[in-house]
């Protein structure tokens, strides 16, 4: 199979893997009166809040001469354009021609004029910049490539342990130099650990791991059958008394990874530790993304209030980023291997791939449009060695 990144980062050309809804930034990213820049699927957006406070979505070029609309400036929930002061609404409309004076239409030309020079009259005939579909859940702003989006394949994702007793969260916007399928495949893995991450979240041990991997519909689920695994690093935090581990990794089509790990027994009575990360990748062109990850943590029984958990947050927040950004530097030496000649894209893969090769099995589906039944259900087990 090969992995075409240039189609799946294309609006036009991506088929079905428009019709989700994709964050363009955190809540906290986009204040009241101040334009925000973001790049999704190759297309250039500018946000901000109308008088509601609501989100809303442009595409990022001014009906007059094409200046980005980013670059202007925010009244009273409408947006101006830098360079003529063109205004424009929360459905894209022009509604202020600072040029027309108070009127807001030509006066020298009557509209038989206008038609003949090609000039439009008021600010209601220039028409409406385009405008993508938002809405605003648990910190995170999403935007709908799609057409319609009450035809969207799922609605946004919630996010894991979000406001719930006992855990904490956080999250982290990275940029990948590297497109989605390769993203959501690196999250997913863990022979790459070893390696990538030697030292900071797993040692090689020469350790066979069993697992089973579940395709259904657009999810693909791998659960690790090594009771006694661990993490190095600050897993040991979570797990100080060396109790069994549970990990589970689930991918949701077409962007989202979710990697759980859980130590200790289940039930209410005694409660586990647990770490979760939920990474939403969102497509910026063929070999740029960013991801935009929640953390979430519990710490071990021993260890209460939630003083200490706050206390700890930062030094997580500095681990997790430091263990991102080596993902961060192997997905650029991917990058340039896939970039430097002809041909990149086409992969051999073995057992321990089996995910990866399910993951894009419903990717290139999604991609050539969804056409006929989705990838097979499966059920099945693997080994791999760390």
């Amino acid at each position: 199979m090969r992995i075409d990144l240039e189609a799946e980062a294309d609006r036009e050309a991506c088929g079905a893997l428009k019709d989700y809804w994709y964050v363009a930034c955190l809540t906290s990213e986009l204040k009241a009166g101040v334009p925000l820049a973001r790049t999704v699927f190759g297309v250039p957006l500018v946000l901000f809040r109308d008088p509601a406070g609501r989100p809303v979505a442009l595409f990022d070029r001014c009906l007059h001469r094409n200046a980005r609309l980013s670059a202007g400036v925010v009244m009273n929930g409408c947006l101006s354009c830098p360079y003529h002061g063109w205004t424009y609404n929360g459905a894209g409309q022009c509604v202020e021609i600072p040029s027309l004076g108070p009127d807001q239409r030509g006066h020298c030309l009557d509209e038989a004029g206008h038609r003949s020079a090609g000039l439009d009259l008021a600010p209601a005939d220039v028409g409406r910049v385009p405008a993508w579909a938002t809405c605003e859940q648990e910190g995170l702003v999403y935007v709908y490539p799609g057409a319609d989006p009450s035809a969207a394949r799922r609605p946004p994702m919630g996010l894991p342990h979000f406001g719930e007793a006992g855990w904490r969260s956080y999250f982290m916007v990275t940029d990948f130099p590297n497109g989605v399928t390769h993203l959501v495949e690196n999250f997913m893995d863990v022979p790459h650990t070893v390696f990538v991450h030697r030292g900071w979240f797993r040692r090689a041990s020469r350790r066979q791991v069993p697992a089973r991997v579940e395709r259904r519909g657009e999810r693909v689920c791998i659960t690790y059958a090594q009771a006694r695994d661990r993490i190095s690093g600050l897993g040991r935090v979570f797990n100080p008394t060396g109790e069994s581990m549970t990990h589970t990794d689930l991918f949701i089509a077409p962007n989202v990874t979710r990697v759980d790990y859980g130590w200790g027994p289940e039930g209410a009575a005694h409660p586990r530790s647990g770490f979760t990360i939920m990474s939403q990748c969102t497509p910026v062109g063929p070999t740029a993304s960013r991801v935009y990850t929640a953390i979430g943590f519990r710490l071990p029984r021993d260890l209460p209030g939630a003083a200490v958990a706050r206390l700890f947050q930062p030094v997580l927040a500095w681990y997790t980023r430091q263990v991102i950004q080596q993902d961060v530097a192997i997905m650029a030496v991917q990058r340039e291997g896939l970039c430097n000649a002809p041909g990149g894209g086409v992969f051999r893969s073995t057992e321990a791939d089996l995910p990866h090769t399910d993951i894009e099995a419903v990717r290139a589906w999604l991609r050539d449009g969804a056409k006929g039944p989705g990838p097979s259900t499966e059920d099945r087990h693997m080994e791999f060695w760390i």
